[in-house]
């Protein structure tokens, strides 16, 4: 179905190729970013719906 799809499409594989590289850079990136994060803002964070206190 997919191949009738792009085979009748002029330039198709540009837009896949563009898709998928923006579909792998932005995955890379949330990856780098959850690598490098500093952990005591993860522990801030996951404590936040339990905690009582209003501190920050």
């Amino acid at each position: 179905m997919f191949k009738q799809f792009i085979s009748k499409m002029p330039g198709a594989d540009v837009y896949l190729v563009t898709s998928f590289l923006i579909f792998l850079v932005f995955f890379i990136l949330v990856g780098l970013y959850l690598f490098f994060i500093d952990r005591k803002y993860v522990d801030h964070i996951s404590r936040l719906p339990l905690d009582d206190s209003l501190d920050a």
